[in-house]
């Protein structure tokens, strides 16, 4: 679960570096996220005790009229036609696009597996530079229009979300250290899945970036993080790719953003071996099979044992288990470490 923070797709770390450099859209986004994060742990405090209803999945975007403040005005609901606003439309096209891909692929009723409804707030705050899912609903910010812009309009923003949301009912892994870099790391690995399912790329045509369309070009990189590269996506990237040169200390929560760039480069690895979608289904298993404080080497343990499995009932190739093997043992994860 995310104990001390709500889900960002834009880490503090980065938005800290921004303020520094004068940025005072990204200092006052960086002011908001005190009182977000309380209302995430009262959330996730309460997940095993909420009333499970069983629902539809309907989308509901709201128009939180440039407040910090949600659901301030319905304005398109599951069924209507679009609108005249393009930051409302795309937030119902894309958060139905990933709703549809999870239902379609591993037959999940939303994000809950139980109907749950697919609440958008979008026009959040002046000038925010983020977006978030804090427990029951998604949130955009339009950007400053200096280093970041609509973050509604990018697909890999809202799938990236919207399984934080995915992740907090199936294993509600919690947010830091190991456990939160997994929980980071299903959240990329999604992200970049329905982004090229949504842009109809195969492999070879992505470029495995995350947010490199909600950043401007006076933004000090390309992206947001880079699956294919961990820690080039941008002047303030501190990804790790290897096991070598984990991040020890207490910034981003015990590196939840951070460290997540090593099994981001596993899954980018096996990808090349054996497809993005045998590779989806094993990540999908995988975190089905995953609990609160699982760490790297558990979901090593949890994936060769799904990988297995899977081989096993010819729903991955038979080189299945040698691609995930070889890819973590790339980036410094092998059963030696288990």
């Amino acid at each position: 679960m995310c104990s001390k923070h709500h889900c960002l797709i834009v880490p503090p770390h980065i938005l800290e570096e921004l303020a520094k450099q004068g940025n005072t859209s990204c200092k006052k986004t960086l002011n908001d996220t005190h009182r977000i994060f309380q209302k995430r742990n009262t959330i996730l405090n309460n997940l095993l005790v909420r009333e499970i209803t069983d629902g539809e999945g309907d989308r509901f975007v709201y128009d939180s009229q440039k407040r910090s403040q949600q659901r301030v005005l319905l304005v398109r609901k599951e069924g209507e036609g679009a609108t005249n606003d393009a930051s409302v439309d795309k937030a119902y096209e894309t958060s139905g696009f990933v709703r549809d891909f999870f239902k379609n692929t591993f037959g999940l009723n939303s994000i809950d597996d139980n109907g749950l409804d697919v609440i958008s707030n979008v026009h959040y705050g002046k000038d925010y530079n983020n977006a978030f899912w804090d427990g029951d609903e998604m949130t955009y910010g339009d950007g400053d229009g200096i280093e970041f812009k609509d973050f509604a309009s990018a697909i890999d923003v809202v799938a990236h979300e919207l399984a934080h949301g995915i992740t907090q009912f199936l294993a509600n892994l919690e947010y830091r250290s190991q456990s939160g870099a997994l929980n980071e790391h299903f959240s990329d690995v999604f992200g970049t899945i329905i982004k090229q399912k949504y842009l109809k790329q195969d492999i070879s045509e992505a470029d495995w970036l995350i947010g490199d369309t909600i950043v401007t070009d006076k933004f000090p990189g390309v992206a947001i993080r880079s699956m294919k590269a961990p820690g080039t996506a941008n002047d303030f990237d501190s990804q790790p790719a290897h096991m070598d040169n984990y991040y020890t200390g207490n910034a981003d929560n015990q590196g939840v953003h951070i460290n997540s760039g090593i099994p981001n480069k596993a899954f980018y690895l096996c990808c090349l071996e054996i497809g993005l979608d045998e590779c989806a289904l094993i990540w999908f298993e995988t975190l089905k099979a995953l609990w609160r404080t699982a760490d790297f080497d558990d979901m090593l343990d949890v994936i060769l044992q799904v990988t297995e499995n899977l081989q096993k009932e010819e729903k991955v190739s038979s080189g299945a288990l040698a691609a995930i093997t070889n890819s973590f043992t790339t980036v410094g994860l092998t059963k030696v470490n288990v």
